[in-house]
């Protein structure tokens, strides 16, 4: 097992740009959770696969390949476990019993002259998640006769800004997608780079209904609703267990929901075996990684409070909840030890722990599904529970991504029904089989087909209806800032370096105060 320095262990921890220090947008709407930082090393990712050079035109999406023979047999988890990449001039989708047909709701007017949209999305996506760039545009493409054209851009710090410069230059595109996990998609409403909704949503009699309202509340800034929710998934409420280890230590097996913190506690000291200062089996691992908030939000917010106050003017860091999260950290990773670090995780990443059996339990979002079953394959039974929601438990965040219409397009009609493709019925049963995620929409279930009857959608829609509103938005829209000085002086408590005693809880409030005072 590779072995890393404390040195490279905090190496994750980057700095934040003071204009755009948005962080690693690839976890933020489901990509690689499983990233450097101080307690993991680099994982791997579908999303690393190769793609078009950043700014270059990919070819048009195009109609996806027959992926599942007719009549081939329904598997007790009948979600491909891994994601099939359509190849141009291939034939359409084999249909499913019970799902959405292609047909568009949201059909724009018939152009004299085929129209090409220019649609700006992560590099890689068209490999990664296939379903929403090249599927479901084909399919609009075939109904409307009119074109779509990828322009890849690498998802890191970079995007945001880049999207920006290109409006700033009058030469972005029709149509973006963004997140609002660390406020960029707000940054861009805020600087007008794109077109509010409303009035097209009423032109095409859509309803806000459709999904779920932390998400369409989270999206309305002043009054308007900017963007299509591609996802509004609740971050990192889930835990993966092996039932295997369970079984071995005679631990029962749990039930999905309703378990406490108490019981994570216990069974993770009961599942770890080896010396102290260098565990052979750790018990448990929680989403703790620079650059993804959304497990120190989740669980923050099980224990009945957040990282700010909803106007987004207040740090919570002193108030109980943060404490009691605090504590029951330091307890896992500090005093019991049943917490890998850095330097006790292999190259390959917390999943490579977990497929080795060297891990039992691992907190994560819902990427890290997908990376388990290829890594774990047939080697133990898994089975994936909700993380425990306490007595006062808030409800949980909405790591909400969009596709949004740019306010310079030329073509906001097309551009818009593009965008409500990505986000319509048949949207959510493309991305739920293909990708093994969830829509933000409130029937997410019905729109499934055969594949609603996974257990893995199944808690994911649960834990989507249990969302109470977005990631905690600075007022001041600097919450890059906030996170990385929530994560450097946390690395101090789980490193041994600080106590989370009250001088602690104390520096790291006014730290937050001070950017909070920061203007916009």
């Amino acid at each position: 097992m590779e072995k890393l320095s404390r040195r490279q262990a905090l190496r994750g921890i980057g700095a934040v740009s003071l204009a755009f220090g948005f962080g690693a947008l690839l976890t933020a709407c489901g990509g690689s959770s499983n990233t450097a930082s101080s307690t993991t090393t680099s994982g791997t990712s579908s999303s690393s696969a190769p793609s078009p050079a950043p700014n270059s035109q990919a070819p048009a999406a195009t109609a996806p390949a027959n992926v599942q023979p007719a009549g081939a047999a329904v598997q007790p988890t009948p979600i491909p476990a891994s994601i099939i990449v359509a190849t141009p001039g291939s034939t359409p989708i084999a249909a499913d019993a019970g799902a959405p047909p292609p047909d568009l709701i949201a059909k724009p007017p018939k152009s004299a002259q085929p129209i090409t949209l220019r649609f700006h999305m992560r590099t890689g996506g068209d490999k990664s998640e296939a379903a929403i760039y090249v599927y479901r545009p084909g399919e609009w493409m075939q109904q409307t006769g009119n074109k779509v054209t990828l322009e890849p851009i690498p998802g890191d710090a970079n995007y945001f800004p880049k999207i920006i410069s290109l409006a700033a230059a009058g030469t972005i595109g029709d149509l973006t997608w963004t997140s609002d996990v660390q406020a960029g998609h707000t940054h861009l409403v805020v600087a007008n780079v794109l077109e509010p909704v409303d009035s097209y949503m009423a032109s095409y009699k859509i309803s806000k209904d459709e999904w779920v309202k932390a998400i369409t509340d989270s999206l309305t800034y002043n009054g308007k609703m900017y963007g299509m929710p591609k996802t509004g998934h609740p971050g990192a409420c889930y835990v993966w267990i092996n039932l295997d280890m369970f079984k071995k230590a005679g631990i029962p097996e749990p039930p999905v929901y309703g378990n406490t913190w108490d019981d994570l506690h216990s069974w993770a000291v009961k599942l770890t075996k080896g010396p102290a200062d260098r565990r052979d089996v750790y018990g448990f691992f929680y989403d703790i990684n620079p650059g993804d908030i959304q497990g120190i939000t989740d669980g923050v917010r099980s224990f009945g409070g957040d990282i700010l106050s909803p106007d987004g003017t207040k740090a919570l860091i002193d108030q109980q909840p943060f404490k009691d999260w605090l504590q029951w950290m330091y307890q896992m990773i500090v005093v019991d030890k049943v917490h890998p670090l850095g330097d006790s995780v292999p190259s390959g990443g917390v999943v490579s722990l977990f497929a080795a059996q060297k891990l039992a339990m691992v907190n994560n979002q819902r990427s890290f599904h997908f990376q388990a079953r290829n890594a774990v394959k047939d080697a133990f039974q898994m089975k994936v529970i909700q993380l425990p929601r306490g007595p006062k438990a808030m409800g949980w965040l909405s790591a909400i991504d969009t596709h949004s219409v740019t306010a310079a397009s030329k073509y906001k009609d097309e551009a818009f029904t593009l965008t409500y493709a990505l986000a319509d019925k048949r949207f959510a049963y493309l991305v739920g089989k293909f990708n093994g995620y969830l829509t933000g929409r409130i029937d997410n279930l019905d729109d499934l087909g055969p594949y609603a009857s996974d257990p893995f959608l199944q808690l994911q829609q649960k834990c989507t209806t249990q969302e109470e509103r977005g990631m905690w938005r600075p007022k001041n829209l600097r919450e890059p800032e906030i996170e990385t000085a929530l994560f450097n002086n946390l690395d101090t408590i789980w490193l041994g370096k600080s106590q989370p005693d009250s001088t602690f809880i104390s520096g790291l409030q006014q730290a937050v105060t001070d950017i909070l005072a920061k203007p916009q």
